[in-house]
Parts: structure tokens; C-alpha cells; sequence
């Protein structure tokens, strides 16, 4: 919630900042732990995500867009096609050991690389839970910056995106692999194969 609606002298300060983008609007929020939440849309509620963060707790949104703004460069420098390191602190605090071990291993994947749901399970040591890997995905606090777009199924299909539907999953990964006939999807058979030639170039 916004700083007029909680008293700050008893309630934990969170920053955020929004931009505009090609893909919509950009909301940044920031604990003191570090970067807590990423969304962006056509039609972002920017009141309506604040007041859903932190749950449960008592918390106090303060708009600073200088903290928020070396996050804010390196994510409008990915979506021009530049390939920026997005090191910054992240705050996780809100996530089960298995979710955080699934965005953890997810954010190491390289841009312009994808890797598959079993591939995931199978790092974190869980080779049977490709199902689980998906439902932690969709929970993810922080797409872009931890790239859980880089993910699809292992038959080549690009499984869902929570951050905009699969439209922009496709976008996200022509960025990043040129391949611009994933974002159109005039032939779904011809993007499975074409995924997996990317997936076959990885192995």
C-alpha cells in the first residue's frame, strides 16, 4: 500500500518505481533485502499490485525512482535486444525452499538459451516434479530479471507464462534468439520444431 495509507513510524518501507515500455507499463518494487517484485502490462494495475505486497504484514510503498532506476536501465536495454547482467539483490524472502531453488537454478540459464521443465526438476534434484517446476514458475515474483521465459516443454511447446501469456513468451525469446517466427505462430508444428532445434543446440 501507498505511504498515506499505513503509518511509516511502525510499518516496513518498500520503494517501487514504474516506466513505460514497449510491453506495457513496468512496476519495480524494492525491500530492503532487494528487488521484491517485477510486473508489466498494457493494462497494469500499479494501485492494485501495491496493495496486494506485503500480505499479512505491515508495509509502506514510497515512490523513489533512483533506487529502482540501475533495474529499471538494465531492463529497458534487455527489451532493445542488448544483453544486460541483472545482478542485483533479490528478495525471495516470500517463496517455499522449492520455489526459491526453481527460480535460483532458473536464473542462471544464459540469455539466448532455454532449457525445459525436466531439465529444471533434474538440477534441483527433483527428477519427477516437471509439474511442480511449472507451478513455481507461474508464481514467479521477478519475470525478466529471473528469465523463467527461457523454459518450455520438452516436446517443443512453449508451456505458459504467467507475465502475459505465451504472446509474450514468444517475445521475450525473439529478443533474445532472433527467431522471429516465434513470436507470429503461423505454423504451431514449425515453432515446436524450431524450439527444439534451439533445446538440441544446447545439449
Amino acid at each position: 500500500m501507498r505511504q498515506r495509507d499505513v503509518d511509516a513510524t511502525s510499518a516496513r518501507v518498500l520503494t517501487y518505481a514504474t516506466f513505460p515500455s514497449d510491453i506495457g507499463r513496468i512496476l519495480l518494487v524494492r525491500s530492503a533485502k532487494g528487488l521484491r517484485l517485477v510486473r508489466f502490462g498494457r493494462d497494469l494495475d500499479v494501485d492494485g499490485e501495491l496493495s496486494r505486497l506485503p500480505a499479512g504484514e505491515k508495509a509502506v510503498a514510497v515512490e523513489d525512482s533512483l533506487k529502482l532506476s540501475r533495474v529499471a536501465d538494465s531492463i529497458a536495454a534487455y527489451l532493445e535486444g542488448r544483453r544486460p547482467r541483472f545482478d542485483c539483490a533479490l528478495d525471495l524472502s516470500g517463496a517455499t525452499e522449492f520455489t526459491r531453488q526453481v527460480l535460483e537454478t532458473v536464473r542462471e540459464i544464459p540469455c539466448g538459451s532455454i532449457r525445459t521443465y525436466k531439465w529444471v526438476a533434474e538440477k534441483i534434484g527433483r527428477p519427477r516434479a516437471t509439474r511442480p517446476v511449472g507451478q513455481a514458475l507461474a508464481r514467479n515474483p521477478l519475470p525478466i530479471v529471473i528469465p523463467c521465459h527461457r523454459v518450455v516443454q520438452s516436446d517443443g511447446s512453449l508451456g505458459g507464462y504467467s507475465s502475459g501469456g505465451t504472446n509474450m513468451k514468444r517475445r521475450l525469446l525473439a529478443i533474445e534468439t532472433g527467431q522471429t517466427g516465434l513470436a507470429l505462430e503461423p505454423e504451431p508444428r514449425a515453432t515446436r520444431r524450431r524450439i527444439r532445434f534451439l533445446l538440441d543446440s544446447e545439449s
